[in-house]
Protein backbone atom coordinates (compact mmCIF):
# COMPACT_ATOMS: atom_id res chain seq x y z
CA UNK A 1 0.00 0.00 0.00
CA UNK A 2 1.13 3.16 -0.66
CA UNK A 3 0.88 5.54 1.89
CA UNK A 4 1.54 9.65 1.35
CA UNK A 5 2.92 11.61 3.67
CA UNK A 6 2.16 14.71 5.90
CA UNK A 7 4.32 16.37 3.85
CA UNK A 8 3.50 15.08 0.29
CA UNK A 9 -0.20 15.90 1.68
CA UNK A 10 0.65 19.77 2.41
CA UNK A 11 2.61 20.25 -0.87
CA UNK A 12 -0.21 19.38 -3.15
CA UNK A 13 -2.55 21.69 -0.43
CA UNK A 14 0.00 24.54 -1.01
CA UNK A 15 2.33 24.20 -4.21
CA UNK A 16 -0.35 21.87 -6.21
CA UNK A 17 1.68 18.81 -7.23
CA UNK A 18 3.46 16.08 -5.99
CA UNK A 19 6.81 13.98 -7.59
CA UNK A 20 6.32 10.55 -7.23
CA UNK A 21 9.73 9.41 -7.39
CA UNK A 22 10.31 5.82 -9.46
CA UNK A 23 6.72 5.14 -8.36
CA UNK A 24 6.85 2.53 -11.46
CA UNK A 25 10.36 0.14 -12.40
CA UNK A 26 11.62 0.77 -15.65
CA UNK A 27 10.57 -3.15 -16.42
CA UNK A 28 7.14 -2.10 -15.48
CA UNK A 29 7.05 1.08 -17.62
CA UNK A 30 9.24 -1.33 -20.65
CA UNK A 31 5.82 -3.20 -20.66
CA UNK A 32 3.44 -0.79 -20.64
CA UNK A 33 5.23 1.16 -22.70
CA UNK A 34 4.87 -1.42 -25.85
CA UNK A 35 1.07 -1.03 -26.75
CA UNK A 36 1.43 2.59 -26.07
CA UNK A 37 4.22 2.88 -28.57
CA UNK A 38 1.83 0.62 -31.22
CA UNK A 39 -1.42 3.06 -30.58
CA UNK A 40 0.52 6.54 -31.33
CA UNK A 41 2.18 4.90 -34.12
CA UNK A 42 -0.96 4.23 -35.81
CA UNK A 43 -2.60 8.17 -34.46
CA UNK A 44 0.26 9.18 -35.97
CA UNK A 45 -0.19 7.48 -39.50
CA UNK A 46 -4.31 9.17 -39.37
CA UNK A 47 -2.67 12.40 -38.34
CA UNK A 48 -0.77 12.15 -41.78
CA UNK A 49 1.05 15.88 -42.88
CA UNK A 50 -1.92 17.85 -41.15
CA UNK A 51 -2.93 18.74 -37.53
CA UNK A 52 -5.74 18.18 -34.99
CA UNK A 53 -5.83 21.50 -33.04
CA UNK A 54 -3.73 20.47 -30.36
CA UNK A 55 -1.89 17.72 -31.75
CA UNK A 56 0.46 18.58 -35.15
CA UNK A 57 1.96 16.21 -37.67
CA UNK A 58 6.06 15.04 -36.90
CA UNK A 59 5.71 17.38 -33.61
CA UNK A 60 3.31 16.47 -30.97
CA UNK A 61 0.84 13.72 -30.74
CA UNK A 62 -2.20 13.13 -28.29
CA UNK A 63 -3.66 9.94 -28.46
CA UNK A 64 -6.46 9.50 -25.84
CA UNK A 65 -8.89 6.54 -24.24
CA UNK A 66 -5.89 3.92 -24.71
CA UNK A 67 -7.45 2.24 -21.58
CA UNK A 68 -10.49 1.63 -24.04
CA UNK A 69 -8.16 0.27 -26.51
CA UNK A 70 -5.60 -2.58 -24.41
CA UNK A 71 -6.58 -4.16 -21.43
CA UNK A 72 -2.97 -4.09 -20.05
CA UNK A 73 -3.49 -0.37 -20.03
CA UNK A 74 -6.92 -0.41 -18.24
CA UNK A 75 -5.24 -3.12 -15.88
CA UNK A 76 -2.36 -0.70 -15.68
CA UNK A 77 -4.33 2.71 -14.73
CA UNK A 78 -6.48 0.63 -11.53
CA UNK A 79 -3.14 -0.37 -10.28
CA UNK A 80 -3.27 -0.30 -6.30
CA UNK A 81 -0.64 2.75 -6.80
CA UNK A 82 -3.28 4.50 -8.18
CA UNK A 83 -6.06 3.55 -6.01
CA UNK A 84 -3.87 4.76 -2.47
CA UNK A 85 -3.20 8.13 -4.25
CA UNK A 86 -6.62 8.88 -5.98
CA UNK A 87 -8.67 7.96 -2.65
CA UNK A 88 -6.09 9.93 -0.16
CA UNK A 89 -6.53 13.16 -2.56
CA UNK A 90 -10.14 12.88 -3.97
CA UNK A 91 -12.15 10.70 -1.59
CA UNK A 92 -12.81 7.40 -1.48
CA UNK A 93 -14.96 6.81 -4.87
CA UNK A 94 -13.01 7.65 -7.85
CA UNK A 95 -12.55 6.47 -11.54
CA UNK A 96 -10.70 7.22 -14.46
CA UNK A 97 -11.61 11.21 -15.80
CA UNK A 98 -9.41 10.50 -19.38
CA UNK A 99 -6.10 8.91 -20.73
CA UNK A 100 -3.95 9.91 -23.01
CA UNK A 101 -0.14 9.72 -24.22
CA UNK A 102 1.78 12.32 -25.34
CA UNK A 103 4.45 11.81 -27.52
CA UNK A 104 6.61 15.05 -28.53
CA UNK A 105 8.85 14.30 -31.61
CA UNK A 106 12.32 16.06 -31.92
CA UNK A 107 10.66 18.61 -34.54
CA UNK A 108 8.80 19.72 -31.90
CA UNK A 109 10.31 23.47 -31.37
CA UNK A 110 7.81 25.31 -29.44
CA UNK A 111 6.08 25.63 -26.28
CA UNK A 112 2.63 23.64 -25.30
CA UNK A 113 0.91 27.09 -23.98
CA UNK A 114 0.40 27.51 -19.79
CA UNK A 115 -3.08 26.09 -19.26
CA UNK A 116 -5.48 24.34 -16.96
CA UNK A 117 -6.85 21.15 -17.09
CA UNK A 118 -10.34 22.46 -16.41
CA UNK A 119 -9.55 25.16 -19.62
CA UNK A 120 -10.32 22.27 -22.08
CA UNK A 121 -13.69 20.99 -20.41
CA UNK A 122 -15.41 22.22 -17.54
CA UNK A 123 -16.27 19.39 -15.06
CA UNK A 124 -18.09 19.13 -12.03
CA UNK A 125 -16.97 18.57 -9.39
CA UNK A 126 -13.86 20.91 -10.21
CA UNK A 127 -11.39 19.15 -9.16
CA UNK A 128 -9.94 16.28 -10.49
CA UNK A 129 -6.38 14.86 -10.75
CA UNK A 130 -3.83 14.54 -12.97
CA UNK A 131 -0.82 11.70 -13.20
CA UNK A 132 1.85 12.52 -15.74
CA UNK A 133 4.42 9.23 -15.94
CA UNK A 134 7.40 9.45 -17.60
CA UNK A 135 8.00 6.85 -20.51
CA UNK A 136 11.13 7.55 -21.07
CA UNK A 137 13.35 10.62 -18.63
CA UNK A 138 11.52 13.55 -19.15
CA UNK A 139 14.10 16.63 -19.04
CA UNK A 140 14.27 20.50 -19.43
CA UNK A 141 15.95 19.65 -23.21
CA UNK A 142 13.33 17.21 -24.25
CA UNK A 143 10.20 19.48 -22.91
CA UNK A 144 9.55 18.41 -20.09
CA UNK A 145 6.34 20.03 -18.00
CA UNK A 146 7.09 23.14 -16.37
CA UNK A 147 4.20 24.12 -13.16
CA UNK A 148 3.87 27.58 -11.44
CA UNK A 149 3.25 26.24 -8.24
CA UNK A 150 0.12 27.46 -5.91
CA UNK A 151 -1.22 28.72 -8.58
CA UNK A 152 -4.19 26.37 -8.49
CA UNK A 153 -5.59 28.39 -5.22
CA UNK A 154 -6.49 31.06 -8.04
CA UNK A 155 -9.44 29.41 -9.05
CA UNK A 156 -10.69 28.99 -12.70
CA UNK A 157 -8.98 31.42 -14.95
CA UNK A 158 -10.51 32.11 -18.23
CA UNK A 159 -8.85 30.54 -21.40
CA UNK A 160 -8.26 32.08 -24.13
CA UNK A 161 -8.00 29.97 -27.68
CA UNK A 162 -4.83 29.71 -29.94
CA UNK A 163 -3.77 27.55 -32.39
CA UNK A 164 -1.73 25.61 -30.19
CA UNK A 165 -4.40 25.37 -27.22
CA UNK A 166 -5.81 27.27 -25.21
CA UNK A 167 -3.70 29.79 -22.67
CA UNK A 168 -4.44 31.31 -19.43
CA UNK A 169 -1.62 32.79 -18.92
CA UNK A 170 0.79 34.85 -21.18
CA UNK A 171 2.89 36.73 -18.13
CA UNK A 172 6.74 36.60 -17.74
CA UNK A 173 6.76 33.52 -14.85
CA UNK A 174 8.94 30.73 -16.41
CA UNK A 175 7.73 28.46 -13.68
CA UNK A 176 9.24 25.69 -12.42
CA UNK A 177 10.76 22.55 -14.43
CA UNK A 178 9.79 18.85 -13.04
CA UNK A 179 12.61 16.85 -14.60
CA UNK A 180 11.14 12.41 -14.15
CA UNK A 181 13.46 9.74 -14.36
CA UNK A 182 11.66 6.73 -16.61
CA UNK A 183 8.84 5.54 -13.99
CA UNK A 184 8.84 8.42 -11.74
CA UNK A 185 5.03 10.77 -11.85
CA UNK A 186 3.90 14.05 -11.23
CA UNK A 187 0.40 14.27 -9.85
CA UNK A 188 -1.36 17.20 -9.79
CA UNK A 189 -4.44 19.54 -8.94
CA UNK A 190 -6.12 19.98 -12.42
CA UNK A 191 -6.48 24.01 -11.45
CA UNK A 192 -2.65 24.05 -11.48
CA UNK A 193 -0.83 26.33 -14.58
CA UNK A 194 1.64 24.44 -16.21
CA UNK A 195 3.26 23.99 -19.93
CA UNK A 196 5.85 22.15 -21.82
CA UNK A 197 8.65 23.49 -23.62
CA UNK A 198 10.31 23.03 -26.92
CA UNK A 199 11.99 18.98 -27.19
CA UNK A 200 15.76 20.24 -28.38
CA UNK A 201 17.01 16.62 -27.99
CA UNK A 202 17.24 14.14 -30.79
CA UNK A 203 14.30 11.34 -29.12
CA UNK A 204 10.88 11.52 -28.76
CA UNK A 205 9.36 12.64 -25.10
CA UNK A 206 6.99 10.33 -24.56
CA UNK A 207 4.61 10.50 -21.36
CA UNK A 208 1.38 9.21 -20.22
CA UNK A 209 -1.29 11.33 -18.80
CA UNK A 210 -4.17 9.49 -16.45
CA UNK A 211 -6.63 11.66 -15.13
CA UNK A 212 -9.22 11.00 -12.37
CA UNK A 213 -11.81 12.23 -10.79
CA UNK A 214 -14.64 11.29 -8.47
CA UNK A 215 -17.11 9.07 -9.11
CA UNK A 216 -20.35 10.68 -10.90
CA UNK A 217 -18.08 13.98 -12.44
CA UNK A 218 -19.44 15.62 -15.23
CA UNK A 219 -19.77 18.16 -17.44
CA UNK A 220 -22.28 20.92 -15.89
CA UNK A 221 -22.82 22.40 -19.73
CA UNK A 222 -23.78 19.31 -21.17
CA UNK A 223 -25.11 17.09 -17.52
CA UNK A 224 -23.23 14.52 -18.98
CA UNK A 225 -21.39 12.42 -16.93
CA UNK A 226 -17.91 11.26 -17.55
CA UNK A 227 -17.36 7.64 -18.23
CA UNK A 228 -14.28 7.20 -20.32
CA UNK A 229 -12.72 4.21 -18.31
CA UNK A 230 -13.40 2.47 -15.49
CA UNK A 231 -14.19 3.12 -11.87
CA UNK A 232 -11.00 2.21 -9.91
CA UNK A 233 -11.80 2.36 -6.39
CA UNK A 234 -15.34 2.41 -4.25
CA UNK A 235 -15.22 3.01 -0.57
CA UNK A 236 -11.56 3.58 -0.51
CA UNK A 237 -10.78 -0.12 -1.96
CA UNK A 238 -9.73 -1.12 -5.66
CA UNK A 239 -13.02 -1.70 -7.46
CA UNK A 240 -11.36 -2.74 -10.64
CA UNK A 241 -13.33 -6.00 -11.87
CA UNK A 242 -11.62 -6.44 -15.15
CA UNK A 243 -11.75 -5.16 -19.07
CA UNK A 244 -14.29 -3.08 -20.23
CA UNK A 245 -14.39 -1.73 -23.77
CA UNK A 246 -16.29 1.66 -24.96
CA UNK A 247 -18.86 -0.34 -26.90
CA UNK A 248 -19.60 -2.12 -23.81
CA UNK A 249 -19.64 0.71 -21.28
CA UNK A 250 -21.83 2.90 -24.12
CA UNK A 251 -24.62 -0.28 -24.53
CA UNK A 252 -25.01 -0.64 -20.60
CA UNK A 253 -25.51 3.32 -20.10
CA UNK A 254 -27.35 4.29 -23.55
CA UNK A 255 -24.76 7.01 -23.11
CA UNK A 256 -21.91 7.90 -26.20
CA UNK A 257 -18.55 8.32 -24.92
Amino acid sequence: MLNLTEEQLKQYDERGYIVFDRLFSEAEIDVIREPIDRLDEESARRLASGRDFISAANQINFTSHLNYQHPDIQKFIADQRFVDITTTLLGPDTRLYWDQSVYKRPEANRDFPWHQDNGYVPTEPIHYLTCWLALEDSTIENGCIYVQPGSHKQGFVEHVYSEIGYVCYQGEDPGTPVELKKGSMVAFHSLLFHRSTPNQSQKTRKGYVIQYSVVGSFNPDTGKEFLNGPIIARDGKSAYTGFVTQAEVERSTGTRV
